[in-house]
This record gives structure tokens, sequence and C-alpha cells, in this order.
């Protein structure tokens, strides 16, 4: 982060501009563009989006003028829009990679399918990818960094969201020399197969989410588990830091007591704390604070010496609470907020500045995938329906079993056809379902990286 302020204000003085396309105008979309706006030395150039006046609503609300926006759909009246001092919106996604005078192609759809489209063609035309997708970076974001590397360009997901704020901590700590006991997330959000898109108006009430429009069935993927399993693979498969056990622990601690409380939780069992192993991927409930929601990024590491015992692992607690740790001299590095869409322009920041990826996958070894759980009794010839439906939700689990097990991604579960009864709570195989044919591109890649990559 040290100095991306400065590098950006010096091209803001001498009027030189990041030239960026962001692909999806949906609830991460419209905020990311505004802030692009907001930011010195970038601009959102071409903001695609099958909904047209979606893609123009969220530059309008950037502040540009409704004459400087331009709808184009072919390559060539993008480009001399552009040279016109204009702003292109756009139906066709290929309008923002194959386009000479963009930098950096931002992918916001949260579809896999249209994820594998946009940052495999933007690396074939040398533009960096900075992609909000989670879900499509778990699928197959492993070979698509490796081409990405091949080309000289840099593929990486966001600062901001909960993946890039702990793998900047995990930096931080492997940076100083600290052995990683776990890193993860707390929030509110749990792992109940009750949510899904319909009921998920109670859970909008209990949030005192008033009028705010969202996507119901995106909310829902929070709150079963699916959203937070997306992130923490995201987060192992770049740090290389496993779940301990299927669908991770998921301990339930006060929000009031977590900084305190979590060092000793996140342990080894031998050493009062739940885990079989170290070194692992973890999130983490507070659920008796429903109103609350508040979000902690954190690492836990372990103490070496007195030095980290005095200074450190005592940081911030009460007389009581330093005698009730006793001699645990773990220690959380953490921020209580993630800010998504309004930190990620630092990632655009430092793809096109220093080539430097924010979070990306490991080069040589895939750890973890994301796998489908049955939300309810599914029927033969039934289609599974979108994240945060009615029919699946997602789990993390170690790469190596889910391939032992050829146990069902969830990345491929939408528009899947049951070819058998499933019960709730059981997870999907490959066996399961007939999978939906045209995602071509989508299925050579992972084809692709199942040969290249190991897995652990």
């Amino acid at each position: 982060m040290f100095g991306i302020n400065d590098q950006l204000k010096k091209l803001e003085k001498r009027k030189a501009r990041i030239r960026v396309a962001e692909v999806g105008a949906g609830a991460a979309g419209l905020p990311f563009v505004d802030q692009v706006e907001m930011s010195p030395g970038m601009q959102m150039d071409i903001v695609v989006d099958l909904n047209l006046s979606k893609a123009k609503d969220a530059l309008l609300k950037a502040g540009v003028a409704e004459k400087d926006i331009v709808e184009c759909s072919s390559c060539r009246a993008a480009e001399k829009a552009i040279n016109n001092n204009k702003r292109v919106i756009a139906a066709d996604h290929e309008i923002a990679w194959n386009n000479d005078l963009i930098d950096v192609v931002c992918e916001g759809t949260g579809s896999p399918r249209i994820y594998a489209e946009v940052v495999f063609n933007s690396i074939q035309h040398n533009k960096h990818i900075v992609t909000m997708n989670a879900e499509g970076d778990n699928f197959v974001g492993s070979i698509l960094n490796r081409l990405a590397k091949n080309a000289g360009v840099v593929y990486t997901g966001i600062y901001g969201d909960e993946p890039g704020i702990i793998k900047a901590l995990y930096d931080e700590v492997t940076a100083l020399g600290f052995k990683v006991l776990a890193a993860g997330r707390s929030g509110y959000a749990g792992d109940s197969l009750k949510w899904n898109k319909n009921t998920i108006k109670d859970f909008r009430k209990e949030m005192g989410m008033g009028e705010v429009q969202y996507n119901m069935a995106m909310l829902a993927s929070f709150c079963d588990g699916t959203k937070t399993a997306e992130e923490l693979c995201q987060l192992s498969n770049s740090i290389g830091l496993p779940p301990d056990v299927r669908g991770m622990h998921g301990p339930d601690i006060p929000l009031d007591e977590l900084t305190f409380k979590l060092p000793q939780v996140l342990d080894l069992k031998e050493k009062g704390g739940i885990l079989n192993r170290t070194g692992v991927v973890e999130r983490v409930l507070h659920t008796e604070q429903g109103d609350d929601n508040t979000v902690i990024c954190f690492v836990i590491v372990k103490g070496k010496n007195k030095w980290h015992d005095v200074f450190m692992s005592r940081y911030g607690l009460t007389k009581e609470q330093v005698q009730a740790k006793g001699d645990n001299t773990n220690i959380i590095f953490y921020l209580p907020y993630h800010y998504v869409t309004a930190q990620a322009p630092i990632s655009v920041a430092y793809a096109a500045i220093h080539n430097q990826a924010t979070i990306a996958p490991l080069n040589d070894v895939r750890t973890s995938d994301v796998i489908t759980l049955a939300k309810k009794d599914l029927t033969p010839g039934e289609e599974i329906d979108e994240i945060g439906g009615v029919c699946t939700a997602g789990r993390i689990e170690k790469a190596v079993i889910v391939k032992e097990e050829n146990l069902l991604p969830f990345a491929l579960a939408q528009g899947a056809i049951l070819k058998k009864e499933v019960s709730k709570g059981t997870y999907l195989t490959f066996d399961d379902v007939e999978l939906k044919k045209e995602d071509n591109l989508l299925f050579t890649l992972r084809q692709l990286q199942d040969k290249m990559f190991s897995v652990k």
C-alpha cells in the first residue's frame, strides 16, 4: 500500500490515466465505477452490462455527464468514442477487452461462465485483469493466472473484499517471520440451509436493511454459508492453507470477546483449541448479535518470545483477561472492516503500476475447492437453481479430497439436471447430475487446470 497514493497523484498531475473497463454494473460493479472515478490517476472508460440502462446509470452516478456517455456496439466505435473523450457503455464484453486504449479490465459479474470468457480473452489481448468473482477464481483461477503470467499481465482478486484483506495481513505476518495458526473471517452470516432467495426477506427485516435493494439470491448465499466458503477458498488457494475439516469448524464467539478468545480457540486441541492441525483457513460466527454487520478479517500467529507476549499477546486485554489466557501467547492480527469495491481500485493501481497482484492462486498447486451441498431433497429431472437459491449451497473442502471423491464443484451446479435422487445434507458428485453443455470454455479450462496443477 505504501506510496501508491503518491504514484497515482503523479499520474494525475501529468494528466495521464490508468484506463479501466468494467464488465458488470450490478451490486459490485456500480459502486466500483464510482470509486475508480474518485481515484486520482485512473478513469473508467467502458462499462459493459447486458442491461445498458444499468451501465449508463453507473457512469451517471459517478458524475459523468450524460452528453459524454456513448452507447457502442462495435470495438471500432468504442475506440473512436474514447479518443473523442467520451465514455462507452456496451452490452458485449468484447468491447471491454478488444480495445488498445484499455489497460485494465475489471470483471464483476458473479457468473463463472462470463468470468472465464472475460478473463481468458483479456489475457489474450494483453490486458491486466482484476476480478471480483471468487466463484470463477476457485474453479479455474489457477490456470488463468498461469496464462496471465505467461502473457506478462497481472491476474488478481481485489483488495477490499475479505480474501484480499486477509491476504494482506498474511503477507505482513509472514514477512515478520511469524508462524500462522489460522487465517479467516468472522461474521453474522452462518451456514443454515434454511436461507434461500425466498426466505431471505425475513433476514432483511432482522438486519434492519430497510428499503435498500439487494439481489435476494446473492444475499441468501451469504447466510447459507456459500459466500464464506467461496471467499476462504480463494484465500486458501492463494496462500496454500487448507480447511481443517470440510466446511470449516465455525466456532460461535461473541463479537465483543472475539479478539480475546479467538487466539486461544484457533489452536491445537491438545492446547485447548479446536484444531486438528494448524496452518488452516477458518470461519467464525457471532450469531447472538444478529443486529450487527461487523466482519473481522484475521490471522492468528504463534508468539515466540517474552517480548511478543508483553507487547503483543497482552495488547488491549484487561488484567482479568491476561490472567484468563494464562500462558497462551498466540497473537491476532485483524481488521474490523472490509469496504469491498471502495478499496478495489488499489488492486487496479498495483496491477497497472507495479505489475503486482493483490491476491492470486499459487502457481503450482491447488489447495481447496468449493463443493455442492443439497439444501433440500433433490429429485431426478430437477434443475439446480442459482447461488443462494433453494437447491444447493457451497462448502469448502481440500482439493485432493474433491478429486478422490469425484465431488461436484459448486461453480458447475447451476443449470445441472439431477439424474438421481439426492437427499438434503448430501454432497453431490459428478455422477449425480447431467451438466450444461454450453460452458465449453469453462470445462476446457478446468480440464487443462486438472492436468497441469497438482492438488493437496
